[in-house]
């Protein structure tokens, strides 16, 4: 089966990200039930929005925190697709585990610091498992990008190096797995 690949970056945010939430959801989740965490990822979310704990467990302080969850994760996956896309996809794990570990630590920083947060734990426990989470999100993204993401958007500024002044003028920019890029007029890089 081939998967469907796209050229729409935003699009293409928007789903690393909406698949890195899922995920997120589902690992936060576990680590709650276990009582690894003292909070859901949800709850300490909606946490900013209303005053107290009780209200942030409610059904609607719940969907309001996975509503600002998902927006969060977008927003990291947009941005993930631009540093890749600039970056390239060399060592790709690497680089999803340390995006979405830096940008879950400023998110979880935004979250806990608000003073009107009441909801956000403040133990280690919890903030590891947010940790771990933030990763594993990071990661998930990352697969995304690459899996769905069309070969065009990742085309490295490369130039295949000639012998003589002939021959320099035949060089092409190549993609990430040597083929020449095609374009429309010579000698200009798309970004």
């Amino acid at each position: 089966m081939k998967i469907p690949k796209t050229k729409d970056r935003m699009l293409l945010g928007i789903l690393s990200g909406g698949l890195a939430f899922i995920v997120q959801s589902a690992f936060d989740y576990a680590s709650y039930k276990k009582n690894i965490s003292k909070r859901s990822y949800w709850s300490t979310a909606a946490g900013v929005w209303v005053k107290s704990k009780r209200q942030a467990k409610k059904w609607n302080g719940q969907l309001l925190g996975a509503w600002m969850s998902f927006g969060l994760n977008v927003l990291n996956g947009i941005f993930m697709v631009w540093s890749l896309t600039k970056a390239g996809l060399a060592k790709w794990p690497l680089k999803g585990v340390m995006l979405g570990s830096i940008t879950g630590a400023i998110t979880n920083a935004l979250l806990s610091g608000f003073a009107n947060n009441k909801v956000a734990p403040k133990d280690s426990n919890s903030t590891l498992s947010y940790a771990l989470t933030n990763a594993i999100t990071g990661i998930v993204a990352a697969w995304a990008i690459v899996t769905f993401g069309d070969e065009s958007l990742f085309n490295e500024r490369r130039v295949i190096a000639h012998t003589s002044a002939e021959d320099a003028s035949l060089a092409k920019p190549m993609n990430i797995n040597e083929s020449v890029v095609k374009e429309s007029q010579p000698n200009t890089y798309i970004h």
